[in-house]
């Protein structure tokens, strides 16, 4: 029992102290604030982690096309020339929303070629910086993996059978955070790999000759009470 103990007792001092030094170090490190999406593996545990800041992007961009079916069309063939996919669609009356996933460094790009499908009307992006996130919870997971594997080397030389109870059920407990944070981190990386866009295609109205008297008949009476 005193065995188990002292090793639980030393095990979760380390588990954070380890966390907290490891934390401020690769934090200091990253002081500048950086525009890029990046994330690199790193498998040195003496230097930091993070070469610079890790950011998720997303937009949104709505266009006015002569046809919902040829934009449509070209749409699919933008995504996937992009590395990308269509999570979701729907086609509306003179409408067309589609739900859209690309690599991160091909957004701006596909924006872009996006936008030459028709009449841009409207376009937005969006970022924000997970840095201190993700670095938090690798920093977290490291040192739970540490401290499962010190449970487990202590459960193989442990013969009481109350202590090694004690021990599984610790590592259980254990896993089940480990398995947490590895959902989290993976949940960051896809989010920093892949940036949505919502698009949406309006179908340009056409007139009939009436139709363009009454258009120019309403904008001269809008005109009479509103300049700007």
């Amino acid at each position: 029992m005193r065995i188990f103990l002292k090793l639980l007792i030393v095990a979760m001092a380390l588990l954070v102290t380890g966390c907290g030094g490891k934390y401020s170090k690769v934090m200091s490190s990253n002081s500048a604030y950086q525009n890029d999406v990046v994330y690199q593996p790193y498998n040195d545990t003496t230097s930091p982690r993070v070469a610079k800041r890790i950011i998720t992007k997303r937009a949104n961009i709505t266009v006015e096309v002569d046809s919902l079916d040829k934009a449509k069309e070209a749409l699919e063939g933008i995504i996937e020339k992009s590395g990308g996919h269509i999570t979701n669609a729907r086609l509306y009356e003179n409408g067309y929303h589609a739900s859209v996933k690309v690599p991160s460094t091909a957004l701006s790009s596909t924006l872009d070629t996006i936008a030459n499908l028709g009449d841009k009307i409207s376009q937005s992006m969006s970022q924000s910086d997970v840095t201190n996130q993700f670095v938090d919870n690798e920093a977290r997971l490291k040192n739970l993996i540490l401290f499962r594997d010190k449970m487990k080397n202590l459960l193989s030389q442990t013969i009481n059978i109350e202590e090694i109870v004690k021990i599984e059920r610790e590592l259980r407990r254990v896993q089940i955070e480990i398995d947490s944070l590895e959902g989290q981190l993976k949940y960051l990386k896809d989010a920093v790999a892949l940036s949505p866009i919502e698009v949406n295609f309006k179908e340009k109205t056409v007139y009939g000759p009436l139709g363009y008297i009454a258009n120019g008949i309403w904008w001269v009476t809008k005109k009479l009470f509103i300049i700007k």
